[in-house]
């Protein structure tokens, strides 16, 4: 990934700009515009997902949508006409669910990760290497007394062989000092040395919400499910707060990487406090964030706000964001029967039905939605008997209410149609499939799996999907995500044919996910998600047809341009003369 960069836009800007001809005063009728692309191939995702090869845009909007022809009306003394030499253009690339942790983890990380980099899987020897390497460098050890503490992140032993984490994998690298390790999402580890510390034996018991996994024999193999014990996290030396000015650094930095990749609207899904809105509106106001961000609150921020918040269309506040359960990989994941490959447990739940159902109707009352995570069929209905009891509540209608299961990735047959009849928006993420396949039937069994990943089906029943990619879990990368969700394949292209490959989206299907899905679920479907006169100017130029480049090279694509608001907030370095 190439970093954003100020590069001289400006520049850029008159490099492209090429004449019809003579400029003219703007015809009769047609307003002046700022600017005019023309001689392009425009992808606008409206309702009949038209072509066309010319845009004009004034004070942030679109003010024409049509022919080069048409464009010529617009064209005024003033306005700045570019010729975008056939390349391709699509609308505004949401990312429905995403952690915005990009500057903390691209630019400035405090955790190590063993991944080489997010999307890539470590090997077991990758692990330990990273471990000896933090041991002798000091990077990863937190401050305090010896033994010191080494913490790291970003396991995922189902590509190991054999499949399993136990602590005896760490102790081969560190056997003296404590290793504390998180699991790539909902889940952590450690060596024998932090349990020995903690006190941690087979007679412990679970912590709430969490889980200790044990052997044949009845002891701690070192792997948590969802939650550690508090007796071994208090232990560990917490890193220093960071700064006001590091939090501001890291989201505003960190966040120009997500332009750069194409994203012009980002879903932020990590419950964010009151305080953080207030910073984030600041930033807004001074002019440093430039992307637009939809955030899910949690819920006091919500109430204290008391009703939903849309910072000058570029900041908005509507959501809240929950959690039913945890996740598949850790086997967090709340299912309605035992897991396939663990014989007698179910995940973990974190909300029972009348808590998210009294939320749920609290917060429609002063006009927030809210968007629960869930993985498992259980947590799934779990959430969905929520939505319903609150619609009935409320009296309001559940496409008014655009409730969100976020990730709904395993449903029963018995509860697939009901998200149509209630309008709940599934917020879903393609590269989960992709990356989980390597351990969700395994987890699930030949039956469930069926229902898992269901996105097609989804679609079929007139279910708005909204996709993302749920970074750091993931990469943030929106053409990883357009690419699997056309071809149900890892960027190896791995398996042949697709996973489950009657779940694919079409093309249009997976960029209309991407676009229009994410503006609904955001209540912003009239000013954004598509090209159309009227609506914000954010758009996506990229060099390449989308609706023709080999499926396989979809993940391939890098933007040449992404404009927001019609100004180009980010140019790839010599992309005029590619």
């Amino acid at each position: 990934m190439k970093t954003a960069t100020a590069c001289p836009i400006l520049l850029l800007i008159f490099a492209l700009i090429a004449a019809f001809g003579p400029v003219p005063a703007a015809a009769k009728g047609g307003p002046e515009a700022d600017k005019v692309y023309y001689n392009g191939r425009i992808y606008t995702v409206d309702e009949d997902f038209s072509t066309t090869t010319a845009l004009a845009v004034k004070d942030g909007r679109f003010i024409y949508v049509g022919d080069d022809a048409g464009a010529k009306a617009h064209v005024g003394p003033l306005t700045f006409v570019i010729d975008l030499k056939g390349k391709t253009v699509i609308p505004v690339l949401h990312d429905a669910h995403t952690h915005i942790r990009y500057g903390e983890r691209e630019l400035y990380p405090r955790t190590p990760d063993i991944r080489e980099k997010i999307g890539e899987w470590a090997s077991v020897e990758r692990m330990q290497a990273v471990i000896r390497h933090g041991l002798t460098t000091g990077e990863g050890m937190r401050p305090g007394p010896e033994p010191r503490w080494l913490v790291l992140s970003g396991w995922m032993s189902d590509i190991w062989d054999p499949p399993e984490f136990h602590k005896e994998l760490l102790d081969a690298a560190a056997p003296d000092n404590p290793v504390y390790i998180r699991r790539y999402t909902h889940g952590s580890g450690a060596n024998s040395k932090a349990l020995e510390l903690a006190g941690i034996t087979g007679d412990t018991p679970d912590p709430e919400g969490g889980h200790i996994k044990k052997d044949e024999n009845g002891e701690p193999t070192g792997e948590f499910v969802e939650r550690a014990p508090e007796s071994l996290m208090k232990l560990i030396p917490p890193l220093p707060p960071m700064t006001d000015y590091e939090i501001s650094r890291n989201l505003v930095e960190g966040t120009q990487l997500a332009v750069a990749s194409g994203l012009t609207t980002i879903h932020g899904a990590s419950m964010t406090g009151y305080e953080e809105v207030q910073r984030r509106i600041k930033l807004y106001e001074v002019g440093l964030l430039r992307i637009r961000i939809n955030e899910m609150v949690r819920e006091s921020a919500a109430k204290k706000l008391g009703k939903p918040l849309n910072h000058d269309d570029k900041y908005f506040v509507r959501s809240v964001k929950a959690f039913a359960d945890g996740a598949l990989g850790s086997r967090g994941a709340l299912f309605l029967e035992d897991y396939s490959d663990y014989a007698g447990y179910r995940g973990e739940p974190r909300r029972s039905e009348d808590e998210l159902a009294r939320s749920a109707t609290d917060l429609l009352k002063i006009g927030f939605n809210m968007r629960i995570h869930c993985i498992g069929d259980g947590a799934n209905r779990v959430a969905i008997n929520a939505y319903e009891r609150a619609l009935k509540a409320t009296g309001i209608d559940g496409r008014r209410a655009r409730f969100a299961l976020e990730h709904c990735q395993v449903l029963t047959p018995e509860d697939i149609p009901r998200l149509a009849e209630l309008g709940i928006v599934a917020s879903m993420q393609p590269l989960h499939a992709t990356e989980d396949m390597n351990f969700a039937e395994a987890r699930m069994g030949p039956e469930r799996i069926r229902h898992a990943y269901i996105w097609s089906d989804l679609l079929d029943l007139g279910v708005v999907v909204a996709t993302g990619t749920d970074y750091s879990v993931s990469p943030f990368n929106p053409f990883y995500t357009l690419h699997a969700a056309v071809t149900r394949q890892d960027r190896n292209n791995n398996p042949p044919g697709g996973w489950f490959p009657k779940q694919a989206m079409t093309r249009e299907e997976a960029l209309r996910a991407a676009t229009m899905g994410g503006a609904y679920a955001m209540f912003a479907e009239d000013i954004l998600g598509s090209i159309e006169e009227g609506k914000l100017a954010d758009f996506v130029v990229i060099p390449v047809d989308y609706m023709t480049v080999p499926a396989e090279d979809i993940w391939k694509i890098e933007p040449d341009m992404t404009v927001i608001g019609g100004e180009v907030v980010y140019a790839r370095p010599n992309s005029v003369e590619k």
